[in-house]
């Protein structure tokens, strides 16, 4: 399991659409920030570069200034526990 947690910089007359376009990445969810153009946003993959590419893919959502990572965390899962999901 690997989580994120990311600041998005959008323009703000921008980040109702920036927040729409970055939802359809898969693992994405956004929590606040969209009125002042500081979208908080956590992502959710099977890997370490999974996740590094999907934030660089962010930079390239027009309206999008910059991303910057502000948590992250990874566990591996054993086989009992993938098992039981």
């Amino acid at each position: 399991m690997n989580i994120c947690s990311a600041i998005v910089h959008a323009k703000p007359e921008m980040a109702g659409v920036v927040r729409t376009d970055l939802e359809r990445f898969p693992g994405v969810e956004i929590h606040g920030g969209v009125e002042e153009g500081k979208l908080i946003v956590t992502l959710e993959g099977e890997n370490d570069d999974a996740l590094a590419d999907t934030m660089a893919e962010f930079n390239d959502v027009t309206g999008v200034i910059n991303t910057v990572m502000i948590y992250h965390y990874c566990a591996e899962e054993s086989a009992d526990e993938e098992v039981s999901k």
